[in-house]
C-alpha cells in the first residue's frame, strides 16, 4: 500500500467516524449508525448518509431555534405580567396610606444580633411627606424579610449613600454620620 491509498483510507475512516458521531448525537441517531457504517464502506454511500445527517441536524438546529425563541417570548411575556403586578402593588400601597393604614415599623438587626435600627413607615410618609415609590423598589425591594437577610447593610455601606443614606446624607436628611443622631433610628442602644 503505498501513502496516496493510506491517506485514502485515512480519509474514509475519518468519515465514518465523523458520520457515526453525528448520527449517534442526533435524536433517533441509533438507526443511522448502522448505515453510517457501512456508508462509509463506501464513498458514494457515505457521502449520501453524510447528507441525511446534516439534513437531520439541521432540523434539529432549527427546531432548536424556534423552542429558544419561544421561551424568549414567554419570557417577555412573564416580564411584562410582573411589571403589571409590581405597579399594581404600588397603587394598592398608594390607596393604603391614603386611607390611613401604614406599613408596621420595621426592626433591622445587624449581623452580631446586638444592634437594632428601627424604621418607621408612618414617620416617613406623614412627616416628610414621601411616597411608597420613592424608596421602593428603587432603593428597599419590597420584601422586608429579604432586606433584613442583606449582608450589606451596614452603616458603612449607607455613608456611601446606599440604603437609608441614599436620603440621610446630610443634605435631604440628617447624615447618617452624625453621631448626635444615632437614637433617631437606634432609639433600644441608646
Amino acid at each position: 500500500m503505498n501513502k496516496e491509498d493510506g491517506a485514502k483510507k485515512i480519509a474514509q475512516t475519518a468519515v465514518m467516524v465523523f458520520v457515526v458521531v453525528l448520527a449517534l448525537c442526533l435524536p433517533g441517531g441509533n438507526g443511522m449508525t448502522a448505515q453510517a457504517a457501512s456508508g462509509a464502506k463506501h464513498v458514494v454511500n457515505s457521502e449520501s448518509a453524510a447528507a441525511r445527517v446534516r439534513a437531520e441536524a439541521a432540523k434539529a438546529l432549527l427546531e432548536a431555534q424556534n423552542a429558544m425563541d419561544k421561551a424568549d417570548e414567554m419570557m417577555r411575556m412573564a416580564q411584562k405580567q410582573k411589571e403589571r403586578s409590581m405597579s399594581k402593588e404600588k397603587d394598592a400601597f398608594q390607596k393604603m396610606v391614603a386611607a390611613g393604614y401604614y406599613p408596621s415599623d420595621i426592626t433591622l438587626t445587624a449581623q452580631n444580633g446586638r444592634v437594632h435600627a428601627v424604621f418607621s413607615h408612618r414617620k416617613h410618609l406623614l412627616r416628610e411627606h414621601l411616597k411608597c415609590t420613592e424608596c421602593h423598589p428603587k432603593i428597599f425591594i419590597m420584601n422586608t424579610s429579604r432586606e433584613k437577610k442583606k449582608k450589606g447593610f451596614t452603616m458603612a455601606n449607607m455613608r456611601k449613600g446606599l440604603y437609608c443614606g441614599y436620603c440621610h446624607n446630610g443634605k435631604r436628611a440628617f447624615s447618617v454620620a452624625d453621631l448626635a443622631m444615632c437614637k433617631r433610628c437606634h432609639p433600644k442602644q441608646l
